[in-house]
């Protein structure tokens, strides 16, 4: 008995320390996948903007986007116009972030709210 514990403990031990030093696959506590990471053969991030609400996305960029990219510009962040991206492209930049940039899960940026965030950056000439 006492070896089975021991043999548990240390496989739980062994799990919490790969998934604190980054070996795991999964999302820091309290975020939760979008379900549209790569995937074999394409990419669920693919397929045009489904959003026409640019004045939403617009505050949804002010909310979530406008500190590091003010205006669509260089700050913090890269500049979004001088670099435009596909909509394939900035849905997985949100959702799984890089470099400095945090990713931004489905709880914190909705599936819709990035679709109208999406229209609101084609109108800035931000969505190639």
């Amino acid at each position: 008995m006492r070896i089975a514990v021991a043999s548990l403990f240390l496989c739980l031990s062994a799990a919490v320390f790969v998934g604190a030093c980054g070996g795991g696959s999964e999302e820091p506590a309290g975020e939760e996948s979008a379900g549209g990471e790569e995937e074999a053969g394409g990419t669920a991030y693919e397929g045009p903007i489904t959003s026409t609400d640019t004045a939403h996305g617009k505050e949804v960029f002010d909310q979530h986007c406008e500190d590091c990219h003010p205006g669509g510009e260089e700050d913090v962040g890269p500049s979004l116009i001088a670099d435009p991206h596909t909509p394939a492209k900035l849905r997985q930049q949100v959702r799984e972030g890089s470099g400095k940039m945090r990713p931004f899960s489905e709880k914190r940026i909705s599936n819709e709210d990035l679709e109208a965030l999406l229209a609101y950056l084609q109108t800035i000439n931000a969505v190639k």
